[in-house]
């Protein structure tokens, strides 16, 4: 087994049922190259819109998954640490963010590169070896949802393909995550296009791994 399969093998993938800016997320963005989100300060404490998953290694937060279903698709975001860049994490990550999108029956997962990412091009270009596609907005994107529908396609076993069946306890909980997040207000702002979002603030991925220079 290769050393990026042992890494990823630690890796767990814990959902944060009420995420707030904490030291752990202030550690991890801090990390991140200026220009890939919006910059704006944060309060500790402060409450963040939408759904949030930490990755650990060890006990150790090293990285962070996003999920905004609001507008019908899923929107991203993904973050991991410096120090654990290049190691798979961002894979891992990105994975169960479209196992949570099949789970909830959505078809797309969304992420958008913002123009003043530093790295733009080989984060585009890692997001298209995991199957996105560009679309005419500039946002890239991703089917998970029935792909059964994909003549030729032998999707099985692989993320998005649907063989996670959330159980009623799971389903009950999505429905209400979603209810709760259409529910709060909202500020007015256009969809994205590749501009103007950053962590916690409705930001439409601005992904910082790539799996090599990994998020």
């Amino acid at each position: 087994m290769a050393e990026t399969d042992l890494r990823t093998d630690r890796l767990t993938w814990v959902k944060d049922d009420d995420p707030r800016w904490d030291a752990d997320r202030e550690r991890v963005f801090a990390t991140v190259p200026d220009g890939v989100f919006r910059a704006e300060s944060r309060t500790p404490g402060e409450r963040l819109s939408s759904d949030w998953w930490r990755v650990e290694d060890g006990g150790r937060v090293v990285g962070y998954g996003w999920l905004d279903d609001v507008w019908g698709d899923a929107e991203i975001l993904l973050a991991v640490e410096e120090g654990s860049r290049g190691t798979g994490a961002g894979a891992f990550t990105l994975a169960h963010l479209e196992e949570e999108a099949t789970a909830r029956g959505l078809n797309y997962v969304v992420n958008v590169v913002r123009d003043t990412h530093p790295d733009r091009a080989a984060v585009t270009d890692w997001f298209v070896a995991h199957g996105f596609t560009g679309t005419e907005d500039g946002r890239l994107r991703k089917r998970v949802g029935d792909r059964t529908r994909d003549i030729g396609q032998h999707q099985d076993g692989r993320p998005g393909t649907g063989r996670y069946v959330p159980d009623e306890a799971q389903r009950a909980a999505y429905d209400a995550e979603r209810e709760r997040a259409a529910a709060r207000p909202r500020p007015e702002y256009e969809q994205p296009t590749g501009a103007d979002l950053g962590p916690g603030a409705e930001e439409s991925g601005g992904y910082v791994d790539q799996e090599q220079h990994r998020f």
